[in-house]
């Protein structure tokens, strides 16, 4: 009996011990590299919990360097000697983790062709898309996908060797909930197309070219087009619709959507933090400012636009704020350079906020 129960206990034991073998040995297959969508859900780790699993993927802290104001802490993939010999000699692999005050992005390099595609085959699976990446007119040195509230540029350099290294430098957005979404401000936190699309919805979201004086044209993204809600993100990279040169809030604009339509949308239910919004009449944002207003007059390159020396209550530095009127047609008014809030009421003009350009305030790492 008692041999018949150690046979039982030894055929137990083979099974158990080649199912521990057969867990090791993928550990460390897998231990090769990082999967795409492990990368992703280490832009959620905090910093102790990130190095505790790198550890276990053996990259190991090679330092921390400043660069500006940006930390970059390196990890270096260093593996076992068996694993090295099997892997070849060559292969390399590296985390970059850069922190810009309450923004990080997470770079991950190898110099494996396979991985490179292994990782960007799973992220398109996941939804990620480049609209350009199969445009075959350009070639830029670096491809952005794009997906929800993640980002994932993909590049490929060579170094000193002329090894090529194969890059993805991932972030993750943090977006505001719907009870901080309250002023114009706020809006600004929304730094890429695919971002409102995600938050807002699609239907809430349209492309569409903006046209300014002359042939100066840029791509936009629209939110609530057509409504008092409507906000225009006028983009500084056109090509990924993302990082934004500022919002225009009211107005009548020239938008490629709308140019067989007069469309104005006098009024506009955001505003400023300041109390200031688009069809604000002019004595209102006197008496908002408590300091009398200079705006360019008809003879100048901005007609309407408010001098930021103007700030009082109001900050005007950084936004441009547009005054409209509806009885300044006279040569008074036309051949004015500058013009003051004070008399122009005074002399019975009837003038209120046409346009708010507001302008963003670098704080990320993918502003």
């Amino acid at each position: 009996m008692l041999l018949v129960s150690c046979k039982r206990r030894n055929s137990s034991m083979k099974k158990i011990i080649a199912l521990w073998v057969i867990t090791v040995y993928a550990g460390l297959a897998n231990g090769q590299q990082l999967e795409a969508s492990k990368l992703l859900d280490l832009l959620s780790y905090t910093q102790p919990k990130l190095e505790s699993y790198l550890l276990t993927r053996r990259f190991i802290n090679a330092g921390t360097q400043p660069a500006g104001d940006t930390l970059v802490k390196t990890y270096e993939y260093r593996p076992q000697a068996k694993a090295r010999k099997k892997q070849g000699e060559g292969v390399e692999r590296n985390l970059v983790k850069k922190t810009l005050k309450e923004t990080f992005t997470l770079t991950y390099q190898t110099t494996v062709a396979a991985e490179y595609q292994s990782i960007l085959a799973a992220l398109k699976k996941q939804g990620f898309t480049c609209e350009y990446e199969k445009d075959s007119s350009f070639t830029p040195t670096t491809y952005l996908y794009q997906h929800e509230a993640y980002s994932a540029e993909v590049f490929i350099s060579k170094d000193d060797n002329n090894n090529s290294w194969y890059q993805f430098t991932f972030f993750k957005k943090t977006l505001p909930v719907d009870k901080e979404l309250y002023f114009a401000e706020d809006l600004l936190e929304f730094t890429s197309h695919e971002y409102l699309v995600y938050y807002f919805g699609a239907k809430n979201v349209t492309r569409d070219v903006y046209y300014f004086a002359g042939n100066d044209i840029a791509n936009c993204s629209v939110l609530f087009i057509n409504t008092k809600r409507q906000v225009i993100f006028v983009w500084k990279d056109a090509i990924n619709r993302r990082k934004i040169d500022n919002l225009m809030f009211g107005g009548q604009h020239k938008l490629k959507s709308q140019q067989s339509s007069d469309n104005v949308i006098a009024e506009n239910s955001w505003q400023l933090k300041s109390g200031v919004h688009a069809g604000m009449p002019l004595f209102e944002l006197r008496m908002l400012n408590e300091k009398n207003i200079a705006f360019c007059g008809g003879d100048a390159a901005n007609p309407g636009l408010i001098f930021p020396e103007s700030s009082g209550k109001v900050d005007f530095t950084n936004a441009d704020v547009v005054l409209g009127c509806t009885n300044c047609n006279d040569e008074k008014f036309t051949d004015a350079r500058v013009l003051y809030a004070d008399k122009e009421m005074q002399d019975g003009r009837v003038l209120f906020v046409l346009i708010i350009a507001l302008y963003p305030i670098k704080t990320g790492l993918f502003d």
